[in-house]
């Protein structure tokens, strides 16, 4: 049976997004059948940065009653990756209940090897529906200490709600000579430190040209750390991961 895993963050802007889709892209490299979902109802950016154009079922469809599932995955130009994309005009967004989230997400774990669910920030309703659908997570953090607290309330509160936490990711460590160091933000998270994603121009560089890093620039560090946390996951994910607390 495949992983849920639920892609969290405390607060928006910390490169979640851009962690589904690279995580997405290298566990499929390693032969893993892969489907990452846009479970951001109202601000959904997954299929762009996956290539995905002009789609005419989302994940809105389905939540709304008017589609199947099966209608709503699309094959990337990526090895093994599916994607469920989400709708990002007004009018979906209103019509879909993000409460129905789990019902439709949750089946799909017999048919991929990995399902990565793009979550909302934060803990509001819509977010925690994306989040519980999940039987996993991974949180995304920044190495701002406000960032790095308000992703401890969500591992708090995921830990709550019985999913097991598989770490943080440590993104766009670098950029500022005041960043908290990984160390002390694993100190203050209490949960497993996966990966340290540099500030890498290389990956500012394939977001503007709707490509993730490591189809992009595989050899840039940026790429190596995202096919690097995919090793991670693969050797983690699972029953070893229920045990971790």
């Amino acid at each position: 049976m495949g992983r849920l895993i639920s892609i969290t963050s405390g607060k928006g802007g910390t490169g979640k997004t851009t962690t589904t889709a690279n995580l997405a892209i290298a566990l499929g490299k390693h032969g893993y059948k892969v489907c990452a979902i846009d479970a951001d109802l109202t601000m959904a950016n997954l299929s762009l940065i996956m290539g995905l154009d002009n789609v005419n079922i989302t994940i809105h469809d389905v939540l709304a009653g008017e589609a199947k599932i099966d209608d709503a995955i699309y094959t990337t130009e990526y090895e093994n990756v599916h994607v469920i994309p989400a709708a990002v005009d007004w009018e979906h967004v209103i019509k879909a209940d993000p409460r129905n989230l789990p019902s439709i997400i949750k089946p799909l774990k017999s048919r991929f090897d990995f399902i990565l669910i793009d979550c909302p920030a934060g803990l509001q309703m819509d977010a925690m529906s994306a989040m519980l659908s999940g039987e996993e997570a991974v949180i995304v953090t920044n190495p701002e200490i406000s960032c790095i607290t308000d992703s401890m309330k969500v591992g708090i509160v995921l830990k709550k709600a019985g999913l097991a936490i598989l770490g943080f990711v440590l993104n766009r460590y670098g950029r500022s000579e005041n960043d908290i160091p990984p160390e002390a933000a694993e100190e203050v998270m209490e949960i497993p430190l996966l990966a340290v994603i540099p500030e890498d121009p290389a990956i500012r560089e394939a977001t503007l040209e709707g490509v993730p890093v490591v189809a992009y620039k595989p050899k840039s560090e940026g790429a190596k750390a995202f096919m690097e946390l995919a090793e991670k996951i693969t050797r983690i994910a699972g029953y070893k991961a229920r045990v971790m607390y």
